[in-house]
């Protein structure tokens, strides 16, 4: 007979029973990068879709002088609704009695931790994935960031009144090596910035959180292409959504199975993604060969 008992996590808060792994939960939290950067929402109960509302901005011109007793004619309110799906993405892993009888370790916690990893690496791929739908360009396949390019993308934002904080997210050779942020701002053959504050914080630490008022980040699920090019990305938290489902973005589930003798330990992801405003994000694909 299988008993199955059931812990869950949603919106980045804990709802869960005694038997909740925890371990799960705080590895997701811990390595996913995506998530905290974009809009999210929860789809109330009974919806299988959460719907994101893009205003379209007003300009100075909608903005006229008005003489006195006279009125101010009306414009309409132009919005786009954008709506993500929820989807379910699952990951398994079973543990036979005679792993636990014969590990000193902490074999259900090391499994919570890989399977709240694979979690986090699966909304980082979906987000992700979207970049490269943003119509907005800086740089091009083939050659290594610029400077000029990573401006030019903050540019961009700027223009488009993109609000909040931009993030940049890339690859890991997108912000180390000579191809990268870490080339752009140590690099021993030109010694851009030898002298700057930003460049000695890279050589002590050997990152650096911020770059032109942008935040950086890295995630391995940006992937490089056959061509040595990765499709980095910077954006506005309006520029993506991530839609919850109702039940919570992960649910972790054990269920015994003692004809096999082992346990099971199940997580799910539901959520959808979903592009909210193209104006807000910047596609810049750069080479890192």
């Amino acid at each position: 007979m299988a008993v199955t008992q059931k812990s869950s996590f949603g919106s980045y808060s804990v709802s869960a029973n005694d038997f909740i792994k925890a371990e799960a939960i705080h590895q997701f939290k811990k390595a996913n990068v995506m998530a905290p950067l974009v809009t999210s929402m929860t789809a109330p109960a009974g919806a299988a879709s959460v719907t994101f509302v893009d205003y379209t901005a007003k300009a100075s011109s909608d903005v006229g002088s008005l003489s006195e007793g006279s009125e101010r004619a009306s414009i309409a309110v132009a919005s786009t609704a954008h709506t993500a799906t929820i989807a379910n993405y699952v990951v398994r892993s079973d543990v036979t009695d005679l792993a636990v009888l014969g590990s000193a370790g902490d074999v259900t916690g090391d499994v919570g931790i890989t399977l709240g990893h694979a979690c986090a690496l699966k909304i980082d791929d979906l987000l992700t994935d979207l970049i490269a739908g943003f119509s907005q360009t800086s740089g091009s396949a083939g050659n290594a960031l610029t400077l000029d390019q990573f401006m030019e993308g903050a540019r961009l934002l700027n223009a488009a009144g993109a609000p909040g904080a931009y993030s940049y997210v890339a690859n890991s050779k997108q912000i180390w090596g000579a191809k990268g942020i870490q080339g752009l701002l140590i690099a021993s053959s030109s010694g851009t910035f030898a002298d700057n504050a930003v460049s000695a914080t890279m050589l002590e630490n050997g990152f650096v959180g911020k770059l032109a008022g942008v935040n950086l980040y890295y995630s391995e699920e940006v992937s490089e292409d056959g061509n040595d090019d990765c499709p980095s990305g910077m954006f506005a938290a309006g520029a993506l959504g991530l839609g919850i489902s109702s039940a919570g973005l992960i649910n972790v589930e054990s269920q015994r199975d003692a004809s096999y003798q082992h346990t099971e330990y199940v997580a799910s992801v539901k959520a959808g993604v979903i592009e909210i405003k193209d104006a807000f994000g910047v596609y810049m694909l750069t080479d890192v060969s």
